[in-house]
């Protein structure tokens, strides 16, 4: 007879003698009915779950944090490539957060040129970055 075989890495037909064949039929059905048994008994969410002293118990997104950090290095590369006027510009309305009109009042241009240095700025980053 044939049995088929259900595998982590497939499915598996196999040939057994008839007295095998029911063997294995039988531990299949075991099996079956007791994940039945103790999914229903153990109704269990990782959501209400505490992992404490675990590797991922506070709850810190460790895929996110590399990606953020490659991405934190080519940004960083990124504004290497800019004029130290753009640098500072930079500096000033996303990590000083300075408003573009203050800025332009400082340095005695209207608020437009500063706009106009912002999206230079933002052209050159996205081509790099793209």
């Amino acid at each position: 007879m044939k049995y088929e075989y259900k595998g982590t890495t497939g499915n598996t037909e196999i040939e057994v003698d008839e007295h095998f064949y029911e063997i294995l039929v039988s531990l299949d059905r075991e099996e079956f009915n007791s994940d039945r048994k103790h999914s229903r008994r153990n109704p269990i969410s990782l959501e209400g779950l505490e992992y404490e002293g675990e590797w991922f118990a506070d709850g810190t997104d460790l895929l996110g944090d590399m990606i953020r950090g490659e991405e934190s290095v080519r940004l960083n590369d990124a504004l290497a490539l800019l004029t130290p006027d753009q640098q500072e510009l930079v500096q000033q309305i996303y990590f000083d957060v300075v408003p573009p009109s203050e800025i332009a009042q400082h340095k005695g241009v209207d608020k437009s040129a500063i706009s106009h240095r912002l999206d230079r700025v933002h052209k050159r980053l996205k081509k790099y970055l793209k």
